[in-house]
This record gives structure tokens, C-alpha cells and sequence, in this order.
């Protein structure tokens, strides 16, 4: 288990861990017992992921052990030291496989409503959610072989992983992306689900 460095993040680099691992981590670690956001923000997130996984209950036998989310990132003020962050900020990995199995079945609705509005589903779960259609892809160093929706899913992928190292510069006035900022500084969790 990684832990926070002296600048209040963790280590440079993308850290897997279970479900378990990242609550205790993230919510349960005595540095957050005085915490006001964060046993309630993770409760929201196991709200939000629900849908998800109902979804993979009802339609086991379709998905035949694919699941819906491959992977789950968390970035953002919640991987920090920051005692109480505002929401948790959410990049899913989608299995595309998985998501077309069910697309159009009674409840596959979440599969859209769940990316549709980042600020209600904030406001409901107090989660920032993105996705990412997650695709096994064989031909990782043939990517003239690759097919537009495999390319796709390594540049989205390439991008977020770039965006949970970066730190957004204090002294900007403008907190976008920017090549000053662009240096990793920071790690953030892949959760195993």
C-alpha cells in the first residue's frame, strides 16, 4: 500500500489495490478521522458503482464473466492528504464487450445515465465520473494494425493516466492542462473491483 508523501500525494505512479485496500487508504486511515466528507463520499461511490454491478447480476449469463468496469481510477483531492476533498473524482474503465452484451435490456439505461451529467451524478453521488471503453487489444506495438475504436480506447486511456499524475500549478490563473504542468507529480489508485 502506498502512502501519502511530504507534498500531501502519493508517490509518482498508478497503485492497484482492492476495494478494501483503497477504503482504508482513503476513508479509514486515522489521519481521516476527523473527516466530514470522506465516509460519505465512499458510501456514494458504492452507490454509483451499484448500478454497475446490478446490471452485472442480472445478466451474468450474458456477460458469461465479463465485467462492466474492467478497472476503476481514482484521482483528485480524494487520493490526497486533504481531509475533506468536495467529490471523487472517477475515470471507468468500460468493458466494451460486456456494455454491448446488455445494451437495449431491461435497465441498461445506467449504462448511459451513469456519464450523462458529471454534475448530477456529483450532486447525487458525489462522484465525477469519465468513461473509458475498455478493449483488449493484442496488437499493442502494431498500432497501424489497430482498428479506430481500439486506438481510440489507448488514447483515452493514455490521457486520463497523464491527468491522475499531474498537479494542477497554485499560481495559475488558468488551471487547465498546461505544458508546465505537465511533469507527473503525483500517483493515484486503480482499484480492482
Amino acid at each position: 500500500m502506498p502512502s501519502f508523501t511530504a507534498t500531501d500525494f502519493l508517490p509518482l505512479g498508478r497503485y492497484s489495490v482492492s476495494a478494501a485496500e483503497a477504503e482504508s487508504l482513503l476513508v479509514k486511515a486515522p489521519e481521516f478521522e476527523n473527516s466530514k466528507t470522506r465516509t460519505r463520499l465512499w458510501t456514494g461511490l458504492r452507490g454509483y458503482l451499484e448500478g454497475f454491478l446490478a446490471l452485472e447480476d442480472a445478466y451474468a449469463s450474458v456477460l458469461d464473466g465479463l465485467p462492466l468496469i474492467h478497472r476503476l481510477w481514482l484521482g483528485g483531492s480524494f487520493v490526497s492528504a486533504k481531509l475533506d476533498p468536495r467529490n471523487i473524482d472517477a475515470t471507468l474503465l468500460i468493458d466494451v464487450r460486456a456494455e454491448r452484451a446488455i445494451r437495449g435490456r431491461p435497465g441498461s439505461k445506467w449504462l448511459t445515465t451513469a456519464f450523462k451529467s458529471r454534475d448530477s451524478i456529483r450532486r447525487e453521488f458525489g462522484v465525477s465520473p469519465v468513461r473509458v471503453g475498455y478493449l483488449p487489444v493484442s496488437r499493442v506495438f502494431r498500432p497501424e494494425l489497430m482498428s479506430t475504436e481500439e486506438r481510440t480506447y489507448f488514447m483515452e486511456r493514455g490521457v486520463w493516466d497523464d491527468w491522475w499524475q499531474r498537479c494542477r500549478l497554485p499560481d495559475q490563473a488558468d488551471r487547465s492542462p498546461s505544458e508546465a504542468s505537465a511533469a507527473p507529480a503525483r500517483g493515484y489508485l486503480e482499484v480492482r473491483l
